[in-house]
């Protein structure tokens, strides 16, 4: 059976080809086929780099079947939301026809390219597809026939970061075999919650097309003709070295990604602020939402940006410098980019929200503000491939609400404390804003 290894861990000399536009060359050149093609044939290619975790499936003339289907561990709202939900499909050994002329399973050497798509069947009897004579043409009444359809699914599908990163890794994929996003459509096989990702997922990956979600799949039998599986959500770029030092710094491919995504939605500038000449810093609040209590709250918020306020109404010269705190799970993305284009200053509490720094203009200030004992390394790595100024801060006391542990700690911080930090990094801000100005 195939199993994916452990990820090893990359040094800088891997940088290009792990994380940047040299892992185009490494996943084209991974590929493996399956079910040669051939009268009513069913062929698949993979692609898998154990550098990147990435895997993804090309593939034609599969027919899948999933009415009635269950979701792994369904929820109504995010109110319910906890470690355990998982909006994907349950396996269903039967529930895939191909028309290939062999078996497609482990046993016969087959990779299980359902792995991450759905929940389960992962075994010695994992079954890829079943030879069937139903797939070839036959549309029936309640068939739904897709055609370069890009499909991915959602696991954590509350969290931006790691919805942007399967976007991304799609997006990837549609480089590696060369279809162009305007001719594809939009597959999320799963029942998902609404987010306002949602609406970046479709422009970057089938704009052209309505998305389709998994309730046709539980409504419908589903023909692929054509499509892209694409790689899950906790592989790729996005996802390396998390948890420790990571070499990489300047990526092109992830700029590109970050350029395009602001032209498919047509935020104007995407290189700029819309008023050179405005001072802005934004916090983005991790507050309760939808019923919803949210881990790290930075309890003190309100005060310490009003004393902010007091301590620097006189420190830019061309105006005065606003300070605001937003909720951006009430925001659209579109919003959400235009801000974080608009900042001078980023500031948040650890948390997926963050994932926002990736809209930054390079130079942009990024504080994150993490309990003492929670070390995680997303956002620094976003700032590093696309040139945010990124500083951690870990000090203040931390509050125990729930449970002891390190990552579900609230922040207190004393306002003598937070200002002999961001003091003289804020005012580096400023200094440099005032030469910009000066000098336009």
């Amino acid at each position: 059976m195939y199993r994916r290894p452990s990820k090893p861990q990359n040094s800088a000399e891997d940088c290009p080809n792990v994380l940047d536009y040299g892992l185009l060359d490494r996943l084209s050149n991974s590929s493996r086929s399956y079910c040669p093609l051939g009268n009513g044939s069913s062929p698949y290619t993979v692609y898998y780099t154990s550098e990147s975790g990435m895997m993804a499936t090309r593939l034609e003339h599969f027919v899948l079947d999933l009415r009635g289907a269950q979701v792994a561990h369904d929820i109504d709202s995010v109110a319910n939301e906890g470690g355990g939900h998982d909006p994907r499909f349950k396996y269903q050994s039967n529930a895939v026809s191909c028309g290939c002329a062999d078996p497609q399973d482990a046993i016969h050497g087959v990779p299980f390219i359902w792995q991450d798509i759905f929940v389960g069947g992962a075994d010695h009897n994992a079954v890829t597809c079943t030879p069937s004579p139903s797939t070839a043409p036959s549309q029936a009444p309640d068939e739904l026939k897709l055609t370069r359809a890009v499909v991915l699914v959602r696991k954590d599908d509350h969290n931006p970061f790691f919805q942007i990163s399967g976007i991304f890794n799609a997006w990837v994929m549609l480089k590696v075999i060369g279809w162009d996003a305007n001719s594809t459509q939009l597959v999320t096989l799963d029942r998902a919650l609404p987010s306002p990702v949602d609406e970046l997922r479709h422009a970057m990956l089938g704009p052209s097309r309505p998305a389709i979600g998994g309730e046709e799949f539980q409504n419908h039998v589903v023909r692929l003709e054509s499509a892209l599986l694409a790689p899950y959500e906790a592989t790729g770029p996005l996802m390396s070295h998390l948890n420790d030092n990571q070499p990489c710094y300047a990526n092109a491919m992830i700029e590109d990604f970050r350029d395009a995504a602001l032209k498919r939605l047509a935020i104007t500038p995407r290189h700029g602020k819309r008023d050179p000449r405005r001072c802005l810093v934004t916090v983005i609040s991790r507050r309760p939402y939808g019923g919803r209590r949210v881990q790290r709250v930075w309890q003190n918020e309100a005060e310490v940006l009003r004393l902010m306020r007091e301590e620097y109404k006189d420190a830019y010269r061309f105006g005065e410098c606003e300070f605001q705190a937003l909720e951006f799970v009430d925001m659209s993305i579109r919003d959400q980019m235009r801000v974080m284009l608009d900042s001078d200053v980023v500031i948040g509490m650890h948390g997926a929200g963050m994932v926002n720094v990736m809209w930054t203009r390079p130079g942009t200030l990024v504080v994150e503000i993490f309990p003492r004992r929670r070390w995680r390394w997303g956002y620094r790595n976003l700032c590093q491939y696309l040139g945010c100024k990124w500083f951690d801060f870990r000090k203040g006391r931390d509050v125990r609400v729930h449970t002891s542990d390190p990552n579900d700690m609230d922040k207190h911080i004393p306002y003598a404390q937070w200002k002999s930090f961001f003091d003289p990094i804020f005012r580096d801000v400023v200094d440099r804003l005032e030469a910009q100005v000066e000098a336009s």
